[in-house]
């Protein structure tokens, strides 16, 4: 089971970004899976598929509503889904507002974004190490 990849959701409309991400997710960690969506309403439609984590972006070509409005979507639905907002918007307000709905990080995407996502990742994952301990120690 060690040897499973995970399954992440990346958002994202731009066909370079998507592939990028791809490429980074599958081949150079190599320890995912990634289900490219190219808009937020396909993405909402498949999370019954109990992704790891979600990477989503803030705005979407021909779109009314924002990253925020979705991840506030994605969280009355799945409350512990990790995800992580991965955008060329540096706003602190828009930044404090992801973090207080419950994403695990806020990335500009720039020329260090790629190891910031993986630092994400990593995060995630201590996280579930963590909370996987403690079952185990109190019998949940």
């Amino acid at each position: 089971m060690g040897n499973e990849k995970k399954l992440v959701f990346v958002v994202e409309d731009n066909p370079v970004q998507q592939k990028q991400l791809q490429v980074h997710f599958e081949q150079t960690l190599g320890d995912f899976e990634v289900k490219i969506f190219p808009t937020p309403q396909a993405l909402m439609n498949s999370l019954e598929e109990k992704p790891y984590a979600v990477v989503l972006d803030h705005f979407f070509e021909g779109q009314t509503k924002t990253g925020l409005d979705y991840i506030a979507d994605i969280r009355r639905r799945y409350k512990n889904l990790p995800v992580i907002y991965h955008t060329t918007l540096d706003d602190e307000k828009v930044r404090m507002q992801v973090m207080d709905l419950g994403a695990e990080m806020y990335i500009i995407k720039d020329s260090a974004s790629l190891v910031r996502l993986r630092t994400a990742l990593d995060n995630i994952k201590e996280k579930e190490s963590k909370r996987g301990f403690f079952s185990k120690l109190f019998g949940r």
